[in-house]
């Protein structure tokens, strides 16, 4: 650990004097220091899991599944959500089982983080042997990659791949479409992106589809930019939308009185997506156009909901049943917004009691978190414990990992209150 807090301090203090051709080579070689600290996080990876493993095994628990919920802690140490954690796990797992000369390349810098990932996806298929084959083939000489643009890489491993794998290759496409999706994420200034996985022939068909769309309408004179119009198409068809009539949506739309009725400029909390503009919340409320606000009239609906003057906290609310009622998770949905689990970004599902109710946890705004699925089942797991920290502010809980690690979870601040 000393050595490697050296390394952290001599980085943040390296000379900023220098040529140009002085700070071109740094760059270089903090790329290779980025390389090798990811293979370096992988093996600690691997023998943390080792360890929990063989701690559990010796102790006879957890004998179905004893590497249980490291990949939440591997996520804790690295800032990230716990299906990142898990991932990173996983991936760590295969690279030193079957990939050892990527792993080597990675310890060395020769290769990046993303790189070696490239390698390990494109071949999980396969097994070990195979893995191990291609695995040489590709880096024994570790400068044949050296210049290769990622989508050039990924064709280089294929190239492998599917020369082990040509007569099941048709079989593995069929069975990808049973990961298709489609979902919509936040993104800035009050926009949201669509993302999705498709079955080649669909996708296909979806892009022709609006492109064909799109060129039509522009040629009849409108005014719009294609990309424009195949974004409005794909909303008119996918929610039966008219565009004289707009979509009619729930939205929950946190602001506090002074924004709503004296034009504060304190921004407001839109549920599901973030902060947004006061203006825009505004907007929302009243409508956007004159014509749309008499049909608005009927729409919104308000719901008071009072915090601490000075802390900003909200106002507690106890239920005597093990189960939150219904206007108690809207208060902790609006308190926490995601999942509070540290560096989880996942939508809350579920109502939590931060003291378990079994060990005499009160149903209570101050005994409760919102979580994602995957978080509420990893903090059942022996060792890890969690209270309710009375900060005299924001609602705080402290995480301690059954590693001993402890972090602090602090709810976000609503609008209108002390950040």
């Amino acid at each position: 650990m000393a050595f490697l807090r050296y390394v952290r301090d001599g980085l943040a203090a390296l000379d900023s004097g220098g040529t140009a051709r002085e700070h071109h080579e740094k760059i270089g070689m903090v790329e290779e220091i980025k390389g090798a600290a990811a293979g370096a996080q992988a093996m600690s990876a691997t023998l943390m899991e080792a360890d929990v493993v063989a701690l559990r095994t010796e102790a006879g628990v957890r004998g179905n599944n004893p590497a249980y919920g490291v990949g939440s802690q591997i996520a804790l140490a690295r800032r990230e959500s716990p299906d990142q954690g898990r991932a990173f796990l996983g991936f760590a797992d295969r690279l030193i089982a079957d990939l050892p000369f990527t792993l080597i390349a990675l310890l060395r810098g020769k290769i990046s983080e993303s790189q070696a990932r490239a390698i390990d996806r494109e071949t999980q298929h396969l097994p070990s042997a195979q893995r191990e084959e291609i695995d040489a083939a590709l880096l024994r000489n570790p400068e044949g990659l050296k210049g290769l643009c990622p989508r050039a890489l990924v064709d280089r491993v294929r190239k492998f791949a599917f020369e082990y794998d040509s007569s099941d290759s048709l079989g593995r496409l069929e069975e990808a479409r049973a990961g298709r999706y489609a979902a919509a994420f936040p993104a800035r200034d009050g926009m949201m992106q669509l993302a999705g996985l498709l079955p080649v022939d669909d996708g296909l068909a979806v892009h022709q589809a609006l492109d064909e769309a799109a060129r039509e309408i522009k040629a009849a004179g409108d005014p719009r930019t294609l990309a424009q119009i195949r974004a409005d198409v794909l909303v008119d068809r996918v929610t039966g939308r008219k565009p004289a009539e707009g979509v009619k949506v729930v939205l929950h739309l946190v602001m506090n009185d002074r924004t709503l009725f004296q034009g504060s400029s304190e921004p407001a909390h839109l549920i599901g997506y973030g902060t947004v503009p006061s203006t825009w919340a505004r907007m929302v409320v009243a409508g956007r156009d004159p014509q749309d606000r008499e049909r608005y009239r009927g729409l919104v609906s308000l719901k008071r909901i009072y915090t601490h003057p000075d802390t900003g906290a909200l106002v507690a609310m106890d239920s005597r049943s093990r189960q939150f009622p219904t206007a108690l998770k809207d208060l902790i949905s609006i308190r926490d917004r995601y999942c509070r689990t540290p560096w989880c970004n996942a939508p809350i599902k579920h109502f939590d009691h931060v003291v378990q109710h079994s060990r005499g946890g009160p149903t209570s705004e101050a005994n409760s978190a919102g979580r994602c699925a995957s978080c509420n089942q990893t903090k059942e797991q022996s060792g890890w414990e969690e209270r309710v920290v009375d900060s005299g502010g924001r609602h705080t809980i402290e995480i301690t990992t059954p590693v001993g690690a402890t972090y602090t979870s602090t709810a976000p601040p609503l609008p209108g209150t002390p950040g």
